[in-house]
């Protein structure tokens, strides 16, 4: 963690949860951003970034934080299922099955894997606004840590997410005047408002308005101290949105086949014999009991063996319902859709045209490896091209316009995960997995595998230059410019330009 003379001596980082990449530039263009476009973006840039596979507040936040794909920290979603611990459903606790929307969102610190630094580990003083990933950074700095799960209950059921907001834009203020070098801000009533009516209604458009009226008085707080040209300001989201027309039960469905399913809330199923665990309502891991070898509800379940058990070939009928994703005998990951099949492959690289000794690491991370690419009938990702080699980031390249920007790799890093599903599914636009238990009903989705839910904006007052960004690169490209080397082999992500 050497220093270097750095381009800013303070970050302030601003996440608005659930901003699509769309909507956030339409704004920004139709002059309803002024503060935002004119001290951020102006003297530096907006950028279309990619999140992650699940695109959901929780393992999105990793990335950002500790560079790290949510396969890699093997949080592979808001729920999941651990199937060599998982056990027959006990009276008072679950082992092996969480959900970070209830109690088990206290040990979501806990579940990241140890010995990886946080952002917060790297500046002095911090301070941490509703984020919940606050690993490294003082409970006392923690501003909203005991009143977060008082406003949030009430917000959810009043429905008053703006109180919730200006409460962030308090903290915020404070954090600023105070001086701490690194203060993060999560501003959470986009993502909710949508979830409740649209992601357009008027709500989210004042809301917008709002944050952006905070950017300003922040900026203007900067400028009195003389410090404006010290600070670097980003401000991104974790995932974009879609608006919801059809809910698909996943459960029902495989109730329906004699695939008994446990699912949340009904988590204390007697005589189930599959498990769904939704994130975002667009994504959801499927598993299934006995059907690998090993504890519990044994090891995953390779792909070829569920397409025999008949599950795969039921479920890719459902209408709405995108992807199908599994891991194969050999090691591949394949893709189904109704029109056809693809595989994912990758192996590792003897040397590295841009680090060579990140090849010889035994951290296997993206950039160490080679992929490739090839489908039989129609392409379910929708490249319509083979592709064989293809380094991590030729492999963004060359889908980051897509229907499913980044697809090679994000499917590749959340099977990395001993928790992930046997089989991962994917909603196309429009459709979510969860038709019941979403109290109140969602109108907006977010988790899925497509570019509505993947792109993101990245907007900070540094110009960067480069085309194809992902969320992942977010941690080590604010280290170096604030000064700080760290060794690139122990993350996913990479310094972007």
């Amino acid at each position: 963690m050497a220093s270097t003379e750095p381009d800013f001596k303070r970050f302030v980082f601003i996440i608005i949860d659930g901003a699509p990449y769309a909507i956030f530039k339409g704004l920004l263009e139709n002059g309803d951003l002024p503060n935002i476009k004119k001290y951020v973006v102006d003297p530096g840039s907006l950028n279309k970034a990619v999140s992650v596979f699940p695109s959901t507040t929780g393992p999105a936040f990793i990335p950002f934080f500790m560079g790290l794909y949510p396969g890699t920290a093997n949080i592979p979603g808001i729920r999941w299922l651990s199937k060599s611990k998982f056990h027959t459903p006990h009276r008072f606790k679950r082992p092996g099955v969480c959900s970070y929307m209830g109690l088990d969102g206290l040990r979501f610190e806990a579940d990241l894997p140890s010995g990886f630094p946080t952002l917060f580990n790297f500046f002095s003083p911090v301070s941490n606004i509703y984020n919940l990933l606050a690993r490294g950074c003082p409970p006392a700095k923690n501003l909203t840590r005991w009143i977060k799960p008082f406003v949030y209950t009430y917000a959810h059921f009043s429905h008053r997410w703006r109180f919730v907001n200006r409460i962030a834009i308090r903290q915020f203020h404070k954090a600023i005047e105070a001086g701490d070098k690194f203060v993060m801000c999560l501003f959470p009533a986009i993502d909710t408002f949508s979830h409740l009516s649209d992601i357009q209604s008027p709500q989210v458009f004042q809301t917008y308005r709002e944050i952006d009226t905070a950017i300003g008085n922040l900026v203007h707080t900067l400028q009195k101290a003389n410090t404006l040209e010290e600070t670097l300001i980003l401000i991104t989201s974790d995932h974009g949105m879609t608006n919801t027309h059809t809910h698909i039960d996943v459960p029902q469905h495989l109730d329906d086949g004699g695939w008994r399913c446990l699912h949340y809330p009904k988590v204390w199923r007697q005589g189930t014999v599959s498990a769904s665990m939704v994130s975002g309502n667009g994504m959801t891991h499927l598993y299934f009991k006995n059907s690998g070898k090993g504890k519990g509800w044994g090891e995953r379940a390779p792909f070829e063996q569920l397409c025999q058990m008949g599950v795969v070939g039921s479920l890719i009928e459902l209408k709405g319902l995108g992807l199908v994703a599994g891991q194969s005998e050999t090691g591949d990951i394949i893709v189904q859709s109704r029109g056809g099949q693809g595989k994912i492959s990758c192996h590792a690289q003897d040397t590295d045209d841009e680090n060579p000794q990140r090849a010889t690491t035994a951290f296997k991370c993206a950039d160490a490896l080679r992929f490739s690419y090839q489908f039989t009938g129609t392409d379910p990702l929708g490249y319509g091209v083979h592709y064989k080699n293809l380094s991590s980031r030729d492999a963004l390249r060359e889908t980051y316009d897509s229907p499913y920007p980044d697809g090679i790799v994000q499917l590749w890093q959340i099977f990395k995960s001993e928790r992930t599903g046997d089989l991962v599914l994917s909603a196309e636009s429009g459709y979510d997995l969860r038709a019941r238990y979403e109290i109140p009903e969602h109108h907006a989705t977010h988790g899925a595998l497509i570019a509505e839910h993947l792109h993101i904006p990245l907007a900070t007052n540094y110009p960067i230059t480069e085309q194809c960004i992902r969320s992942v690169d977010v941690f080590p490209t604010v280290l170096n410019l604030c000064g700080h080397n760290i060794s690139e082999q122990y993350i996913d992500g990479r310094v972007v330009k």
